[in-house]
């Protein structure tokens, strides 16, 4: 299937919306608006059916936010027509606000899927800095109106509008602080949300700063703008990675965006700037900021313990693989020579005791079956051995097929004796691997610390490797013979 050019959008919405700079208020400029419109919904609704998987249903959230637009835009114009002038509120308002929360939840969808289970960290931010547009219009739109006892319903819906931008940017700020590089797409939908906040902004401050523009038409300039960033969500429909955007991303790690410190620091700021330069003389502006504090001050405190929480875990992960066997999860050799290190330093009577052990057979099973199925026999014997040792017991893997045991129990050559048995005797049992049964062996050194004349740790490793050595020796020479 053909696809249109992403930038092909774009470019005639622009043809389309210059009608409106260059003669605003005219039915000329009305009509191109509208044509242009239409084809930037059908460019969005056309491109859609090219995407394919999971990302597609986030894609049809924008076409049809758009297609919402548009036809509150037709529906304004009939009941004009047909009702006369529809003053400040109309039906048409339903419409054009239902587009905002299609659009934050169309974001936050593509952001799931690029970055699964890690949203939480950008919705905490998005809340924090919504928290404070949210109590600076309440502030400063409808509480004024409130106070003066001139509260309407266009006073709300007034306000709803730059709110609902404030959710664009919200929904577009997480995904592009999400994990992962900002694609192609994502910067068609980042372009189409700052000029909608420029459009949306300049057209409800216009009557209040330029009323004799606003009288005159000149706000229908404007429609140019907005129809360009419309056409910027349809041409991120309609880029040719449009799927690929959404997929998901492998980075462990993301950097801090420089973005986010900054819209942190402006959530934490206003709140105190505009509380010292403006007087709130009523209960309820005063119970308004006491509340709009309480939960910017919880959605920073729980975004500051997840932080801690992460780097605690993070450190944890790297303490443990520092110190154990990725394959095993056993001790490895630098945790098992500290931990000797520390038994030798309190050691009395017989041990410490050390077990040197080497499987019997596992390079003939690696080279008939391959190293998958040695890696299961690996992790089976240290499964084994796990169950085998006692709570003061260590369990290590040093390489290869080379285990150790630094056992604390035996108190004599006898019980050391016996253990060694046990360890022997957890060979006994094949490996059952894709059907086939794996048998395989294990030779076992022993080494205790009382008949080394000043015993260290690499001298007990040392001599415990040179016994398990003799012991496959021996055995292989009984095998020949």
């Amino acid at each position: 299937m053909r696809r249109v050019p992403a930038p092909a959008v774009p470019a005639f919405a622009v043809l389309a919306g210059s009608v409106s700079v260059f003669w605003p208020g005219t039915d000329a400029a009305h009509l191109a608006y509208l044509v242009g419109f239409t084809v930037v919904v059908a460019s969005a609704w056309y491109g859609l059916r090219s995407i394919t998987g999971p990302s597609r249903g986030a894609y049809r959230l924008i076409a049809v936010a758009l297609t919402v637009w548009l036809a509150g835009d037709v529906l304004y114009d009939v009941l004009n027509r047909v009702a006369g002038p529809l003053g400040d509120v109309s039906p048409s308002d339903v419409l054009w606000l239902s587009g905002y929360p299609l659009l934050m939840a169309a974001m936050v969808k593509l952001v799931r899927l690029r970055a699964p289970g890690r949203l939480r960290d950008g919705l905490l931010d998005a809340a924090a800095l919504t928290t404070v547009v949210a109590w600076l219009f309440w502030q400063f739109l409808i509480l004024p109106a409130f106070e003066n006892q001139s509260l309407t319903l266009a006073t709300f819906i007034g306000a709803a509008y730059p709110f609902g931008d404030v959710m664009f940017f919200a929904g577009t700020a997480i995904l592009v602080f999400a994990p992962g590089a900002t694609r192609g797409p994502g910067r068609y939908l980042v372009s189409a949300l700052v000029l909608t906040l420029i459009g949306d902004i300049s057209i409800s401050l216009l009557p209040t700063l330029f009323p004799d523009l606003s009288r005159s038409g000149q706000a229908d300039r404007f429609d140019g703008l907005l129809l360009l960033a419309n056409s910027l969500l349809a041409a991120g429909v309609v880029h040719r990675s449009a799927a690929r955007a959404a997929q998901p991303d492998n980075l462990t790690a993301q950097r801090l965006h420089p973005a986010r410190v900054v819209f942190l620091g402006i959530a934490l700021v206003v709140l105190p700037t505009v509380t010292g330069l403006h007087s709130f003389g009523t209960l309820v502006s005063r119970v308004s900021l006491l509340v709009s504090i309480m939960m910017l001050t919880t959605f920073i405190l729980v975004r500051f313990v997840f932080v801690v929480r992460e780097q605690e875990r993070m450190k944890a992960a790297l303490a443990h693989q520092a110190e154990h066997d990725p394959l095993t999860g056993l001790a490895n050799r630098a945790a098992l020579h500290a931990q000797l290190e520390l038994e030798l330093f309190r050691a009395a009577g017989f041990g410490p005791v050390v077990f040197y052990m080497d499987l019997n057979g596992f390079k003939q099973i690696n080279d008939r079956y391959g190293h998958a199925a040695g890696d299961v026999i690996l992790v089976e014997f240290a499964r084994r051995l796990i169950a085998a040792i006692g709570p003061g017991d260590t369990a290590a893997r040093l390489g290869g097929d080379e285990f150790v045991v630094l056992a604390t129990g035996p108190d004599d050559c006898d019980q050391a004796r016996m253990f060694g048995d046990r360890l022997r005797d957890l060979a006994e049992e094949p490996v059952v691997w894709q059907g086939e049964k794996l048998f395989f062996g294990v030779s076992v050194g022993v080494s205790a610390w009382t008949p080394i004349e000043r015993p260290n740790a690499d001298h007990l490793l040392a001599d415990a490797d040179a016994a398990m050595y003799a012991e496959k020796t021996a055995r292989k020479r009984a095998a020949a013979a």
